[in-house]
């Protein structure tokens, strides 16, 4: 009851500000740092009652925080290897269940590109966030192209197509950057092939099974086609 009446104090107050086209939070586009904090957006789609729209993004940002907290991750990637070597992606299966829960605190709220954005963290912050917009830059990041290192930390990289509604290619690449995680702590594979004198075919099946923490998305870039997302993961462990 306590959590339903904060979120209901949070729409009462704090209705998002309505911003120009492309105009994006720079929260959004490069993730805060805070010792000890894990920050996640919530995405909603902008419809004609706002707060309808405010609800669906703050029930995703408690997702998407439970998510970065410990998040059991495990499905498989399947591959077709035809006579002469061409190699045809054929699709992919994939669970992700959050393994902790609490109660976000909400930080901002924005309208902007046809989308209702929640900024929140797993505890409030020391110091304030910037809470300034940016237009996002035309320049490819360096992230794209390679990933940082850090020893303490794995990187890895999300991409989705831009599909008609945007919330729905950010949610994708975050999601497939998280599936890249996975693959980067664990990958196993397992192959059914043939061979003729000329060439081999068969399939190949990409799997993996882990136990993610502190997984936060460090930033995010759009090109005109496609959406870019930089992820990190904290640890992991085997999942059970």
């Amino acid at each position: 009851m306590r959590k339903f009446l904060y979120i209901f104090i949070y729409m009462w107050y704090f209705r998002p500000a309505m911003v120009a086209a492309q105009d994006l939070p720079a929260w959004f586009l490069n993730t805060p740092e805070s010792p000890d904090i894990l920050y996640a957006v919530g995405y909603a789609r902008s419809y004609e009652r706002v707060d309808s729209a405010i609800a669906m993004a703050v029930r995703d940002a408690d997702h998407q925080i439970n998510l970065a907290l410990r998040t059991k991750i495990y499905g498989e990637r399947l591959f077709q290897t035809l006579p002469g070597g061409r190699i045809i992606y054929q699709g992919e299966i994939f669970r992700e269940e959050p393994l902790m829960s609490v109660t976000p605190v909400y930080l901002d709220t924005i309208q902007t590109n046809g989308m209702i954005l929640v900024l929140a963290a797993s505890r409030h912050p020391a110091q304030s966030v910037a809470l300034h917009l940016r237009t996002p830059s035309l320049k490819t990041p360096e992230w794209v192209t390679e990933l940082p290192t850090n020893p303490a930390y794995m990187y890895a990289l999300g991409v989705a197509p831009g599909y008609y509604y945007a919330e729905h290619s950010w949610l994708e690449a975050e999601r497939q950057a998280r599936q890249e995680l996975a693959y980067s702590f664990q990958t196993r594979q397992r192959q059914l092939m043939r061979s003729t004198a000329t060439s081999e075919y068969g399939v190949t099946a990409s799997a993996t099974a882990v136990q993610l923490h502190g997984i936060q998305v460090v930033a995010r870039w759009q090109s005109k086609t496609t959406y870019f997302v930089l992820t990190k993961s904290q640890a992991t462990w085997p999942a059970e």
